[in-house]
C-alpha cells in the first residue's frame, strides 16, 4: 500500500463561504438602499409643513389687513385717490405694513397681488382668479381691480402671491407656476360697517 496523499483544501470554497457569512458593512448597504426614498419622504413632509405654515400666515395677514376696509377707515383716508394702482399699493401697505416697517411674513409682500370687488349679496360674490392654467402664469386681469367699498356693501378681497418650492420628489408636486413656485391664495368676504362718510360726502367719490 502506497503512501497517502493529503488533499489541499479548496481555498475558493472557503473564501466564498467567508464572504457570504461576513456581515461587516451590511448596515451601510441596507441604509443605501432605503436612503433615497427615506430622505425624499422626509423632505416632502418638511415642504408640506412649511406650505401649511405659510398658508396660515398668509390668511392671518390678510384677515388683519382688511379691517380698514371693513370699518371704512381705509376708504375715508384715501377718498381723494382715484387711481387704482395707487390705491392697491396703499392697500398692500395696509396689509403688510409700510415699506419701512413691514410686518413679519413668510411671503414677499412686494409681489402681493390684490383684487377688491363688491356685490349686492353674499351669494352673488365671487373670488378673483389669479392663475391661468393654460399659460402657467398669472391671469393678466388679476391684481388690477379695485371697487371702493361703500357703507353696508358686501366686499370680496382676493389676495395671491407666489411662494417658492424646494422639491418635487415622490410624485408630490407643489409647483403651480411654470417657474416652479407655488400659489398662495386667500379670500376675505364681509359686509362693510355703516361707517360715517362725514358731512354727507362719500369716501368712494360718489
Amino acid at each position: 500500500m502506497g503512501p497517502s496523499v493529503a488533499r489541499r483544501p479548496r481555498r475558493w470554497h472557503s473564501a466564498g463561504t467567508a464572504f457570504l457569512s461576513d456581515r461587516d458593512g451590511a448596515a451601510a448597504v441596507e441604509f443605501a438602499l432605503v436612503a433615497v426614498p427615506f430622505l425624499g419622504l422626509s423632505a416632502a413632509i418638511i415642504q408640506i409643513a412649511f406650505l401649511i405654515w405659510a398658508t396660515q400666515n398668509f390668511d392671518r395677514t390678510l384677515q388683519n389687513g382688511v379691517r380698514g376696509l371693513l370699518t371704512g377707515q381705509f376708504q375715508l383716508a384715501r377718498a381723494a385717490q382715484t387711481n387704482p394702482p395707487n390705491v392697491q399699493t396703499a392697500l398692500r401697505d395696509q396689509i403688510c405694513g409700510p415699506s419701512g416697517a413691514r410686518i413679519l411674513t413668510l411671503f414677499k409682500c412686494a409681489d402681493l397681488k390684490i383684487d377688491v370687488t363688491t356685490s349686492d349679496s353674499f351669494s352673488g360674490s365671487s373670488a378673483g382668479t389669479p392663475f391661468n392654467p393654460q399659460t402657467g402664469t398669472w391671469n393678466t386681469s388679476f391684481g388690477s381691480n379695485y371697487t371702493c367699498p361703500k357703507p353696508g356693501t358686501i366686499v370680496t378681497v382676493t389676495a395671491a402671491v407666489e411662494f417658492p418650492t424646494f422639491l418635487g420628489l415622490l410624485s408630490v408636486n407643489f409647483r403651480t407656476f411654470g417657474s416652479g413656485s407655488h400659489l398662495l391664495m386667500s379670500t376675505a368676504v364681509f359686509r362693510t360697517e355703516p361707517y360715517e362718510t362725514g358731512g354727507g360726502a362719500s369716501a368712494c367719490g360718489t
